[in-house]
């Protein structure tokens, strides 16, 4: 029996979709000229890279960020990469600097503790949690997660762990997105809090029943947080002993992680 708690959120169109007369996807070569992650270029800026016309290079921008490759800032109105372009490459390159030195310690957390072990960071585009890597526990009942799978940061420990170690004004702006009641929002507020102080996020059946999470944050130079390590497990198989020791153990896999990026 597999509890799956965490599904992709969407899917490009069908094969063979055509957008409004939008230049196709058999253009993408042009995404090897796309910003990167920390960069954003305009619609001139792009046209003079890839030496096409700014009315094609309009065109293949607007289905590129229907699709996710791209994302617009909508105060600047300029480009970056998007979650479809991330998600890609994590998979083209597994050996990414988190991945790689979060594996053994994952590995390691899988053996301690026989649960599903996964490492989430932000997406910056839509600023969800997403999921980049994630060992299956070997119990025929288990939690799973899928790497590439996107939820909210106020949702489950996995994620309330990085909204309460980003940036304070980038917590605050999410928060106020939200447009939560006044007394959910000082509630939120309290438990990241709460979170700070003890180091690690823990949440029992607030997504999925049944489930529960002990999650803590990656931290790298300067402590700006990097991503966060989570054990996920079934309810009725663990007590508040347990809950106890996976919180010390998953404390000290994202400190170790954290020494090894900042070496």
């Amino acid at each position: 029996m597999v509890l799956n708690c965490f599904q992709a959120q969407r899917t490009p169109g069908s094969e063979g979709d055509s957008r409004d007369g939008a230049t196709g996807l058999d253009s993408n070569s042009g995404l090897d000229s796309a910003p990167g992650k920390d960069i954003e270029l305009g619609i001139k800026d792009l046209s003079t890279q890839l030496s096409l016309p700014p009315t094609v290079v309009s065109r293949l921008t607007a289905t590129l960020v229907e699709y996710g490759y791209l994302y617009q800032n909508p105060a600047t109105r300029k480009y970056r990469l998007g979650l479809t372009a991330f998600t890609l490459g994590l998979s083209a390159n597994p050996q990414l600097e988190l991945n790689q030195a979060s594996r053994p310690w994952m590995q390691q957390l899988a053996k301690d503790t026989r649960e599903t072990i996964s490492l989430t960071v932000i997406d910056p585009a839509s600023h969800n949690g997403i999921c980049i890597s994630s060992l299956d526990s070997p119990s025929q009942i288990k939690l799973t997660t899928t790497v590439g799978s996107i939820r909210p940061l106020h949702r489950g420990a996995t994620r309330k762990v990085l909204l309460a170690f980003m940036q304070p004004e980038n917590s605050e702006n999410y928060i106020e997105r939200l447009k939560l009641p006044k007394d959910e929002e000082d509630g939120l507020a309290a438990e990241l809090k709460s979170i700070r102080d003890q180091g690690f996020a823990y949440s029992e059946e607030e997504l999925d029943e049944g489930a529960f999470a002990v999650a803590a944050p990656i931290l790298g130079g300067a402590n700006l947080l990097l991503g966060g390590i989570s054990i996920l497990a079934p309810v009725f198989r663990h007590d508040n002993d347990d809950i106890r020791r996976f919180s010390e153990l998953v404390q000290t896999a994202a400190e170790e992680i954290g020494r090894a990026i900042r070496r």
